[in-house]
């Protein structure tokens, strides 16, 4: 079962501002190199953002909602490889940018749950609001600018081609 902390400033919880996700390394997610699959650490992406923000284009019974939350961009630094095992791995999410119908999310994924452990991963996602019916760009009501502008941070160390 994942878990998830908000942000907080207390000692073993993650930087001021970014949202934590616990989860476990399944067995389906190890390639023949015996180590996650970079497919599968999308899937963390995925998975932690959702966990963190539940509304993003689908209503609390899963049923699709007006608007569309949708990605139009990732990138990502595979920086260390994690092996299958019981421990934990944590995703840290963080909203570095925010536009008028465009997000930009922020991770570290940290092999196990020390906030000071090894990052294997760092990525940032855009995303663009679209309404459900045109596809077309929808600028964010107030209350779904308040969601994002709760886990506020600077962007990713990323390295550059």
């Amino acid at each position: 079962m994942d878990q998830i902390a908000a942000p907080s400033p207390a000692p073993g919880l993650p930087r001021p501002g970014r949202g934590r996700v616990v989860m476990q390394v399944r067995w389906s997610d190890v390639d023949l190199f015996g180590h996650v699959n970079n497919a599968a650490f999308l899937r963390y992406l995925d998975d932690a953002r959702f966990t963190l923000f539940p509304r993003m284009g689908v209503d609390e019974v899963g049923a699709m909602t007006a608007s569309l939350l949708v990605v139009v961009k990732h990138e990502i630094d595979y920086l260390a490889p994690i092996r299958f095992r019981p421990a934990p791995v944590v995703v840290e999410v963080w909203v570095p940018r925010l536009g008028r119908s465009s997000v930009d999310f922020a991770y570290e994924i940290i092999d196990g749950e020390d906030p000071d452990g090894v990052v294997a991963l760092r990525a940032r996602s855009r995303m663009v609001q679209l309404d459900g019916a045109s596809y077309t760009a929808r600028p964010f009501t107030d209350e779904e600018r308040a969601t994002f502008a709760a886990f506020p941070g600077g962007s990713p160390d990323l390295h550059a081609w």
